[in-house]
C-alpha cells in the first residue's frame, strides 16, 4: 500500500502555500509532511485504543492483544478446559460412542470426562460417569443417549493456525470478524490442552502491530528535514514499541532539491487483506494531512498579523 492518492493537487497546492508563507523550502517542508503521513498511517492503521485513535500507543495495543484472545477463543477449545463447554464436549464423546455401541470408544470417553471439575448439568451423565462398573455404565449410557445424534467424536486440530485463517475474514468497515458455529461440537474446534491453545494465542498476539510496522519502516528510511543543520525528528515521538518490532518491505523512491520534491512512499505489508483499504487509511492520512498544513498556515499567518501589529514586520 502506497501514499499515493488518485488526486494529489489540493495536498500539492496546500503544502506549496504553506513552505511560501512560512520560509521553509519545498523540500523541508515535503519531508515534514511525508514523516507526519507515515505517523497517520499507524494510527488509521487497526488495533485503535478506546474510543478509537491512537492507534500508535500501548493502548490500541492492548486492545489489539485482547481481540486476538477472544477470537480465537470463540473458534476453539481445550479438551481439558474446566469451561461449562469442554464438558459438553466430553458428554458429546459419551453420547457418540455408546450410540455406536463401541465399548472401547465409551471406555476412553467416560475415563476423560471423570475429571473432578467436570459437573455436567444432568444428573445421569454424572452418574455415569461416577459409576465403578464400567460395563453397567455402558449400557445405562446407551439407554440415556438412545435419543442423541449418534455422530463421530470429536477429532482435535493439531495445527491452529489454518483453521484460524480460514474462519475469520474482514468485515466491509475493516473488522476482523469470526465465523461461528463451524466447529464439529456447539460451534467450536477441540484442542488438545489449555496450555496448547495459550501458546497459539500467545503467538497471534505477537503479531499484533505488523500492518502498522511497514509505515514506520518506510518513515525510518526518510531523509530527515534539516533546521539551521539538524536534523528534525516529525512522526517519530511517542510511537510504541510494538509497531517498531517487524522488518518491513518499504516501496520508497525519493528526489529532493530545495526548490523541487518528488517523494513516493509505501510498504509491500500495510494493506495485508486489504485491511487498510477497508479501513480507509489513504484517504484519512491525505485528509488529516491537508486539514493539518491549513492550520498550519492559519497559525502562521495569525503569527504575521501580530508581529506586524507589534512592529516587528515592516
Amino acid at each position: 500500500m502506497g501514499l499515493v492518492h488518485a488526486n494529489v493537487t489540493t495536498f500539492n497546492k496546500a503544502l506549496t502555500s504553506l513552505a511560501q508563507e512560512v520560509g521553509w523550502t519545498i523540500e523541508y517542508a515535503a519531508l515534514r509532511e511525508a514523516a507526519l503521513m507515515c505517523r497517520d498511517a499507524i494510527i488509521f492503521t487497526p488495533p485503535f485504543a478506546p474510543g478509537g485513535g491512537k492507534g500508535e500507543t500501548k493502548q490500541a495495543e492492548l486492545v489489539g492483544r485482547r481481540a486476538v484472545e477472544r477470537d480465537i477463543n470463540t473458534l476453539f477449545v481445550a479438551q481439558n478446559d474446566k469451561a461449562k463447554v469442554a464438558g459438553a464436549m466430553m458428554l458429546n464423546n459419551l453420547a457418540s460412542a455408546a450410540k455406536r455401541r463401541n465399548f472401547g470408544d465409551f471406555t476412553t470417553a467416560k475415563k476423560a470426562a471423570q475429571d473432578r471439575s467436570i459437573n455436567f448439568d444432568a444428573v445421569i451423565p454424572n452418574q455415569i460417569v461416577a459409576d465403578s462398573d464400567v460395563l453397567r455404565a455402558y449400557r445405562k449410557a446407551q439407554n440415556f443417549f438412545n435419543q442423541s445424534s449418534g455422530r463421530q467424536g470429536n477429532e482435535l486440530v493439531t495445527d491452529l493456525r489454518p483453521v484460524h485463517n480460514r474462519f475469520k475474514r474482514l468485515t466491509r468497515q475493516g473488522k476482523t470478524k469470526i465465523e461461528k458455529g463451524r466447529g464439529d461440537y456447539l460451534g467450536k474446534f477441540l484442542v488438545g490442552s489449555k496450555s496448547e491453545l495459550k501458546e497459539y494465542i500467545k503467538e497471534r498476539q505477537a503479531e499484533v502491530g505488523k500492518l502498522k510496522s511497514g509505515w514506520w519502516n518506510a518513515m525510518q528510511t526518510l531523509p530527515k528535514p534539516k533546521k539551521k543543520g539538524v536534523e528534525q525528528n516529525f512522526g517519530r515521538k511517542g510511537v510504541s514499541g510494538y509497531v517498531k518490532k517487524f522488518p518491513g518491505n518499504v516501496i520508497q523512491s525519493v528526489y529532493t532539491t530545495q526548490k523541487a520534491v518528488s517523494i513516493r512512499i509505501g510498504n509491500a505489508i500495510g494493506d495485508n487483506d486489504d485491511k487498510g483499504s477497508k479501513n480507509n487509511v489513504l484517504d484519512l492520512v491525505y485528509g488529516n494531512a491537508v486539514a493539518r498544513i491549513e492550520r498550519d498556515l492559519e497559525k502562521f499567518l495569525k503569527r504575521d498579523v501580530v508581529d506586524f501589529n507589534n512592529g516587528a514586520i515592516r
